[in-house]
């Protein structure tokens, strides 16, 4: 025996050292593809989230807009969920990285085959609706997203001085063809919508959140020329329409009380 490999032998026995089992080498490499695959996922449903609320944007109105296409861009963009794009893009290529055929690929193959993935997915995942549901239950869980949500809205549509006005329908009146609208601030509006064009009939209804375009006549006055839904304010409107639905079964449960008092 060499004197090499008496040393290597003395080590051995010296730092204990044992062989690591099969199954440790197959769990790790299992493991690594199940972090890649959760990773693409998530990737893939932000991305779908991204897809969401830009469609749920108004860059139809840049050319209103007293800035230019690039602040307005700026303005507009879901930092939230780019940020986490990144983030999980990063640690799918660190996992795939590390896993057994990993050193095969160039680090940019890696980066762009994951972000593909990513995208790819996320597409299947907005068409299936499953981004709409994202929002939905990030806004109502994390009041910081809803806020984020909410300073985007008034950013834009808060500058009745610029012919942009967005808030909540509080009463129609046939008659005189006016709508009552409250914006972000609390503010009450008197909207005239004589002649409008309405994107959608169903929208002209109390509860109802509407973005508007037209021009401020005097205080707290606007002529509407065009009436729009608000793409990402739904979520919004589910809670007042819950919120209404608790009070009127409160109300119900309370009549209900009182008319068994009455019977006694």
């Amino acid at each position: 025996m060499t004197k090499f490999s008496e040393e290597i032998i003395g080590k051995i026995k010296c730092e204990h050292i044992a062989p690591v089992p099969r199954w440790c080498f197959l769990a790790r490499g299992y493991a690594l593809w199940v972090l890649f695959a959760i990773s693409v996922i998530l990737g893939s449903l932000s991305f779908a989230v991204i897809v969401h609320i830009a469609n749920s944007g108004d860059w139809d109105v840049f050319n209103h807009l007293g800035g230019n296409w690039i602040t307005s861009t700026v303005m507009l963009l879901p930092y939230f969920w780019l940020v986490f794009l990144g983030i999980f893009a990063l640690v799918a290529y660190l996992n795939w990285k590390h896993t057994k055929y990993g050193y095969r690929f160039r680090r940019r193959w890696i980066v762009l085959g994951s972000v593909g993935m990513s995208v790819f997915l996320g597409n299947v995942f907005y068409a299936f609706g499953m981004a709409q549901e994202i929002d939905k239950l990030m806004t109502k869980s994390l009041p910081f997203y809803d806020e984020s949500k909410h300073k985007a809205r008034r950013e834009l549509w808060l500058k009745p001085e610029n012919g942009f006005l967005g808030g909540k329908i509080i009463s129609v009146d046939e008659i005189t063809e006016e709508l009552i609208v409250e914006d972000e601030n609390g503010d009450r509006w008197n909207v005239d919508d004589n002649n409008v064009i309405w994107e959608n009939e169903k929208l002209e209804q109390k509860g109802k959140i509407i973005k508007v375009i037209g021009e401020k006549d005097g205080e707290r006055k606007f002529v509407a020329k065009e009436i729009r839904r608000c793409g990402d304010c739904q979520a919004d409107e589910d809670e007042d329409e819950d919120r209404k639905e608790h009070e009127d079964g409160r109300d119900e449960d309370s009549k209900d009380e009182q008319e068994e008092r009455d019977n006694d």
